[in-house]
């Protein structure tokens, strides 16, 4: 989701590093038999979320990494505002509003190691629109970003419909309940 960045209330965050690589692009899925090992890193940083959210939220992206059909040593989650959103999204992809994730990959072929930002405003008005917490909804961005960095797409109808499957599935997987979706609808 886009929302113009005119309009959004500044929170109170003063990092304004950018997520790691800038080699962005799709890569397509390894074969299935490949073994998925879970990844050799995971760092989050926020300026503006609490340690024990962050804890959860490692855990929660290490299981769903285990699960991935691409080999990641390193996944690099910077939780971000609007406005530094809004400044990430107009750099790398010449939009001016907030969204909910971007993600950059180091390589399309091999290990990939994993950088993105996500928005933490944008979760929590997505999530009050859902019934779920702006905790659930960030997870949903991360692992949105990392499907596409194994290859999904959502660039049209069919695609994101498969996308968003696969989402759910690998939450469901790890006990969750679906988030983007509910019943096979949207939520």
């Amino acid at each position: 989701m886009n929302t113009d960045c005119i309009s959004q209330p500044t929170r109170d965050c003063d990092d304004t590093d950018e997520p790691g690589s800038s080699a962005e692009g799709d890569g397509p899925p390894e074969p299935a038999d490949r073994p998925t090992p879970t990844p050799t890193e995971i760092l989050i940083q926020s300026d503006c979320f609490a340690s024990d959210r962050t804890d959860l939220l490692t855990q929660r992206i290490a299981k769903i990494a285990a699960k991935l059909t691409r080999k990641i040593t390193r996944i690099g989650i910077k939780i971000v505002g609007d406005p530094e959103m809004c400044e990430l999204h107009l750099r790398w992809h010449n939009q001016n509003s907030t969204t909910d994730v971007i993600t950059f990959e180091s390589d399309t072929e091999g290990p990939l190691e994993v950088d993105m930002a996500v928005c933490l405003d944008e979760a929590e008005r997505a999530a009050m629109t859902r019934d779920h917490t702006a905790d659930e909804e960030l997870l949903l961005y991360a692992v949105h970003g990392l499907l596409h960095c194994c290859g999904f797409d959502d660039h049209d109808d069919q695609a994101s419909a498969a996308m968003h499957r696969e989402e759910d599935r690998l939450l469901r997987a790890i006990g969750l309940a679906a988030i983007y979706t509910t019943d096979g609808g949207e939520a």
